[in-house]
C-alpha cells in the first residue's frame, strides 16, 4: 500500500506540474517571439534611416537583423504591413515617452529663457546621437502621404504632441494655445528636416536656440 500510494502521489504530482511547466514554456516562447518582432521593427527603422524606404524588403530586413528570412514573412505578410507596423511601433514609442521628454515644461510656468533651454535639450539629440530616428521619422512621414494606411498612426502621434504643446502655450498665456502648438510643431519639423538635409556644424547656437528664442519672444500673451 505504501509503495502504491507513493506511486499514485508521484503520478499526481507530475500531472499537476506539467501544465505549469507547459505554461512557463509557452510564456517564454511568447517573450522570445515578441523580442524577435521588436528586433525586426527596430531593424526596419534603422534600414529606413540609413538607406531609405525603398531599401526595405523582407530579405533586406532579415539580412540586417541576422535572422532567417522566414522570421520576416512570419510577422509581416507583406512589405506594406512591415512599414505599417514599423510606423505604429515608432509612433507608440514616441507617444509613450512624450510626457517624459516634456517633463521639464509641462504643468509649470517657466520663463521664456527656461523654455528655450528645455526645448533645446529635447531637440539637440534629434540632430546628433538620435539623428537616425529623426531620419526614419520623416521618411515614414513622406511615405504616409502616399499610403492612407499609415495616416492614422501619424494623426494620433501628432495629436499627442499638439495636446502637450498646447499646455505649454497655455502656461504662457497665449490667447490661442492650440493654434500656437500646431504652428510651433510645424516649425520644429521644418527645422529638424533642414538639419537632416544640410546639417549645421553647431546647430545648437546657430539654429535651435535662435529659432526657439525668436518663437517664444513673439508669442502674444493676454
Amino acid at each position: 500500500m505504501y509503495t502504491k500510494t507513493r506511486e499514485v502521489e508521484t503520478e499526481g504530482a507530475g500531472e499537476s506540474e506539467a501544465p505549469a511547466t507547459r505554461a512557463a514554456a509557452q510564456a517564454g516562447d511568447r517573450r522570445t517571439d515578441n523580442a524577435r518582432r521588436l528586433l525586426l521593427l527596430q531593424t526596419t527603422l534603422r534600414l529606413i534611416a540609413e538607406e531609405g524606404i525603398d531599401a526595405v524588403s523582407h530579405r533586406s530586413v532579415a539580412e540586417a537583423a541576422d535572422v532567417p528570412l522566414g522570421s520576416t514573412t512570419y510577422w509581416f505578410p507583406s512589405r506594406q504591413e512591415m512599414l505599417r507596423q514599423a510606423l505604429e511601433h515608432f509612433a507608440r514609442q514616441e507617444t509613450d515617452t512624450l510626457h517624459e521628454r516634456l517633463d521639464g515644461v509641462l504643468g509649470k510656468r517657466l520663463s521664456r529663457r527656461r523654455l528655450v533651454d528645455e526645448f533645446t535639450a529635447i531637440l539637440l539629440p534629434q540632430v546628433r546621437e538620435d539623428r537616425w530616428r529623426t531620419a526614419a521619422q520623416y521618411a515614414l512621414l513622406q511615405e504616409a502621404s502616399r499610403r492612407p494606411e499609415l495616416e492614422p498612426a501619424f494623426r494620433e502621434w501628432t495629436r499627442a504632441w499638439e495636446g502637450a504643446l498646447a499646455e505649454v502655450f497655455t502656461s504662457l498665456g497665449a490667447p490661442s494655445p492650440e493654434l500656437e502648438a500646431r504652428m510651433f510643431l510645424a516649425m520644429l519639423d521644418g527645422m529638424l528636416m533642414g538639419q537632416l538635409a544640410a546639417p549645421d556644424p553647431d546647430p545648437e547656437h546657430t539654429v535651435i536656440r535662435p529659432a526657439l528664442k525668436a518663437w517664444f519672444d513673439r508669442v502674444p500673451t493676454r
